[in-house]
């Protein structure tokens, strides 16, 4: 696609719209701040809402302020009038509603007419596509990621970095397409919710209120058909490929998966949808034991890495996007099954799952799929990763662009790959494993089913086609790629738990003395046994060759003579023994100094005891032979 016609003698206007914004919110927040004060628009602490200290509301009155005065003056003689009559009748109602509580419906039928005003002026989701499907379809994605970016709004500084990131990449790709109609709106956007970051983020002195979150969902979910709209006029060719409607959805990805999660898991235990509550996806970061920062930091991450992808789309051929997409799409699922674990819901000091309708869902899941609907379902996340590695390898190995041949030849190579490569995956053990257990078995395991497989697709499409048209690098590059993916989706979970729990800094601060394989035993205990209430800093160890290296993380960061120091440096509050070969006098000596320091110590034993119990005629073996075996138990 020819998409890159960006004027250089236009680049600055942009800039400085966003530029005037964010200056614009620097004078105009302080200000909200006050006012907020002086008449009592303040958000005080309640159950179910995240913030701890009353904190000011109506930031949606700074950034609508910003962002218009940026537009009036750099944007104007582009702006699609019908876009901010909606965003105003979006920060309108948002207003309104933060001074008084507004009916749902009045709210959903404020955004049915914003919604109104854009499909009046020509712009649609899919306006290629019959208007019985584009009109319900443009309802759906104005409203749903109006309402998105509004529910995202439940931490600070979330739903004003997400949608700076998301307007910027928006402006951005505008830019390299030479779309330059809304660059100064995006850019407008922007700005001003990058300078409520100033005052929002953590700890934040003020609020934007559902006036900013409302008209902030607006402004991006709007944008996105504007440019749909521009590109579709003037590359006809994009029409024919369901590539750029999924740019929009990949730009704002975020949203999408906190409102998706969000609806499922309330769904599943039971809960209404609408009901609010602290179970979204940075809440649920929180909880597994990320900063509330950490949270919001990682959210963000997530949404530049997918509008990196969006803007990838400019520079790829759609398959090549199909296949990151599908890549990262399995990743935030991974991502999104894992935040799902969280001990959010809490009856009486009591975890709740799934109630009621979980309890159905997964009990028709069992009925239709067997007790192996897991596997299943990892059949279906390979067949996808099959595809996608395939495709990746052909681009990566023919970085010139494929030619018609090469491209028909990977359309009807594909069936083959994933007849020849789920299979002998089965066959391999791949879909019988407890992967959040996984270890280096399992791993050689996953080596040896790529590299048969592997071994196998380029046998049989040798054959078919013969070996001479066939590429040695492709099959090498795709077996790379599909050992390193099915390998991430297996060790993902539990990645992804060590690695969160890692951050984890709640509760007593604690020392491990010895870092060896006791030493690690413990960290792993304390990190996934959160109810300890032992957050580990670091490791001592007497061993010389140790010093200041790390295990899991963790620095080894002296050894028995620098332990009174790191005491007082670091706050520790205990000390944990883990090396089980050391000697009574030994121990008794670094409990000594803890005494000494006001620090306490205690040792971590790993003990196996026998247990007797009660035998009668008749149990045995099966063979007639009555007998009374050995048992061991683990106490820690």
């Amino acid at each position: 696609m020819a998409f890159m016609s960006f004027s250089i003698t236009s680049a600055w206007l942009p800039w400085v719209s966003g530029a005037c914004a964010f200056l614009a919110m620097l004078v105009l927040t302080p200000l909200v701040i006050r006012l907020a004060r002086r008449l009592n628009w303040v958000a005080h602490p309640k159950a179910d809402r995240w913030h701890a200290r009353p904190t000011a509301l109506m930031g949606g009155l700074a950034i609508y302020g910003a962002a218009t005065l940026s537009v009036l003056l750099f944007a104007e003689h582009s702006l699609p009038w019908p876009l901010w009559a909606g965003a105003t009748v979006m920060f309108g109602i948002g207003f309104l509603d933060d001074l008084k509580s507004v009916r749902p419906v009045t709210k959903l039928v404020a955004q049915v007419v914003a919604t109104g005003l854009l499909l009046l002026a020509g712009y649609a989701f899919g306006p290629h596509w019959p208007l019985w499907l584009t009109v319900p379809l443009t309802f759906f994605w104005v409203i749903g990621i109006t309402n998105s970016l509004n529910l995202l709004d439940n931490m600070d500084g979330l739903t004003a970095g997400i949608a700076a990131i998301t307007a910027g990449v928006l402006a951005v790709f505008c830019a390299f397409t030479g779309h330059t109609s809304v660059i100064g709106v995006a850019m407008a956007v922007a700005g001003a919710a990058t300078g409520f970051l100033v005052f929002n983020f953590n700890p934040a002195r003020i609020f934007m209120g559902d006036s900013g979150s409302l008209f902030l969902g607006y402004m991006v979910a709007a944008l996105a058909l504007v440019i749909q709209a521009d590109v579709l006029a003037t590359e006809p060719e994009a029409a024919g490929g369901f590539a750029v409607y999924l740019v929009s959805a990949a730009v704002l990805a975020v949203p999408i998966f906190d409102t998706t999660l969000v609806t499922v898991a309330r769904t599943l235990s039971g809960r209404a949808v609408s009901q609010g509550g602290r179970d979204h996806s940075s809440h649920r970061l929180v909880f597994l034991g990320l900063s509330e920062r950490q949270a919001v930091l990682t959210l963000y991450s997530i949404s530049l890495l997918f509008g990196a992808l969006a803007l990838l789309f400019l520079f790829s051929a759609p398959a090549l996007f199909y296949a990151l997409l599908i890549f990262m799409g399995i990743g935030l699922a991974v991502f999104g099954a894992h935040l799902s674990s969280a001990n959010v819901y809490q009856e009486g000091g009591r975890h709740l799952r799934f109630s009621g309708p979980g309890k159905r869902f997964f009990a028709v899941l069992h009925a239709l799929l067997g007790r192996n609907w897991k596997a299943v379902v990892g059949v279906g996340a390979d067949l996808l990763l099959v595809v996608a590695a395939f495709i990746l390898a052909y681009h990566l190995k023919f970085e010139e662009g494929l030619t018609p041949k090469r491209e028909l030849f990977l359309m009807n190579a594909l069936p083959i790959v994933v007849a020849v490569k789920i299979p002998v995956f089965y066959a391999m053990g791949l879909y019988h494993s407890i992967w959040r257990h996984a270890g280096t078995p399992e791993l050689v395991r996953i080596v040896k089913a790529t590299l048969v497989a592997s071994v196998m697709t380029f046998v049989i499409l040798g054959v078919l086609h013969g070996f001479k048209g066939l590429s040695r690098g492709v099959f090498l590059i795709d077996w790379m790629i599909v050992t390193l993916a099915v390998t991430g989706l297996r060790l993902g979970f539990r990645g992804l738990r060590q690695y969160i729990s890692s951050k984890r800094q709640r509760g007593r601060r604690v020392l491990l003395y010895g870092a060896g394989d006791a030493g690690l035993l413990t960290l792993r205990e304390l990190r996934q046994n959160p109810e300890l209430e032992l957050a580990p800093i670091g490791f001592l160890d007497d061993d010389p060759l140790k010093q200041g290296l790390t295990a899991q993380g963790l620095t080894v960061m002296g050894s028995f003579e620098d332990l009174p120091l790191l005491c007082k440096q670091h706050e520790v509050e205990e000390v944990l023994i883990t090396a089980f070969r050391m000697s009574d006098a030994r121990k008794a000596e670094i409990c000594g100094v803890c005494e000494q320091n006001g620090v306490g110590c205690r040792v971590f034993n790993l003990t196996f005891s026998r247990l007797s119990y009660g035998w009668q005629p008749g149990n045995g073996n099966g063979n007639g032979h009555d007998q009374k075996a050995p048992r061991s138990t683990v106490e820690v």
